[in-house]
């Protein structure tokens, strides 16, 4: 990396390039653009992203090698082009979310809440798309879809809300979207209820322009265990929020669950069938951060470690842990994201690295 004090926080791999957002004490929030032909990082944002904010990230998305999004707090996306393909100027506009029920002029808590499973805070805010017209962003409890109107910029519109906390303690959160194109679009989350560490994984699925809730459930005070909510499927497993979601094929959503669950959630008709994985503790004992699926089945990444599927794990198969290691020694940093193009273009990035997986 550029500078050794860098945390890669997300990455986004297109084609022989990838763009990756990481922050540190010293330099604040920083995004970079790898170029397989150099195989080098350059950084390519203009550092407003510091300008009195940027606390943190939620991560980073491109449609194209000449096209990138990425959030930052308290509640901003940014758009960046390259001024002049395959020039490496680029400009930069950014737009703050607003319609939030939480209020549009607060630094929203809500936005960065702590996960317990992983014994950090992780955002409620993120940007992704089916293509370069068809973009959407979430920040704590809201869905926004970037519209454009002739003669006008593009706004972030909010769409859909989950506004329907049972009491003050209570909280809704989006973590992830995933999609096969703008007919077919879901969004993970999770409903938790302060001070408590149990969650219950939410899930909403938008067809035809019409957003549906699939799952969602409700922590029981006795036992912090999840029950099914009214008119809403229960997603069994180890308890926690859906941190991740990939769309491998039509109908089909692969997610991370309590930083342990691999789900597979298919949808049939009007009806949803869920399978569970679990990696085992004998195998990973420390929570697992991150989600992404080839198709070979998921690859997972956490403290030091990247765990990929020998086999279909939802019937019979198992897990297995694919070596990372840094000057011969293991890597004993956390890995945040595993993501890629093909099991033979992946990347594995976090603390003061970024591992590149070219090999079959």
């Amino acid at each position: 990396m550029p500078d050794e004090e860098l945390v890669v926080r997300d990455i986004w791999p297109i084609g022989d390039r990838a763009f990756a957002i990481a922050q540190s004490s010293v330099l604040g929030i920083k995004v970079l653009e790898w170029e397989e032909a150099d195989a080098t990082w350059n950084y390519i944002d203009d550092g407003t992203q510091n300008d009195a904010f940027g606390k943190y990230t939620g991560g980073i998305w491109a449609p194209n090698g000449d096209e990138i999004y990425y959030a930052v707090d308290p509640g901003y996306i940014y758009h960046g082009k390259r001024s002049q393909p395959p020039a490496t100027t680029w400009s930069w506009t950014r737009q703050k979310l607003k319609g939030n029920s939480l209020g549009d002029d607060i630094d929203r808590p809500d936005g960065y809440p702590y996960y317990s499973a992983l014994n950090a805070n992780y955002p409620a805010l993120g940007v992704w798309g089916t293509s370069a017209d068809d973009v959407y962003a979430w920040f704590a409890n809201t869905i926004y879809h970037r519209t454009g109107v002739a003669g006008a910029a593009p706004e972030w519109v909010p769409e859909y809300t989950a506004d329907d906390a049972s009491a003050s303690t209570e909280h809704i959160y989006f973590l992830a979207a995933a999609g096969t194109g703008s007919d077919e679009v879901w969004f993970s989350g999770a409903r938790t209820t302060a001070p408590s560490s149990g969650a219950c994984a939410v899930l909403v699925r938008k067809t035809a322009g019409n957003y549906q809730r699939i799952a969602d459930g409700t922590l029981t005070s006795s036992t912090s265990r999840c029950t099914a909510k009214d008119g809403y499927q229960l997603i069994g497993g180890t308890e926690g929020w859906l941190t991740d979601i990939h769309m491998p094929s039509a109908n089909r959503i692969i997610g991370l669950k309590g930083a342990r669950d691999v789900l597979d959630v298919v949808a049939s008709g009007d009806g949803y069938s869920v399978s569970v994985a679990q990696v085992p503790t004998s195998l990973v004992r420390k929570p697992l951060n991150s989600l992404w699926v080839a198709l070979e089945g998921p690859w997972l990444s956490g403290l030091g470690i990247v765990v990929r599927s020998k086999s279909n794990v939802w019937d019979g198969g198992s897990f297995e842990i694919s070596t990372v290691a840094y000057g011969g020694a293991a890597l004993n940093q956390s890995l945040h994201r595993v993501r890629g193009t093909s099991n033979t273009n992946l990347w594995a990035i976090g603390v003061h690295n970024a591992l590149h997986k070219t090999s079959p």
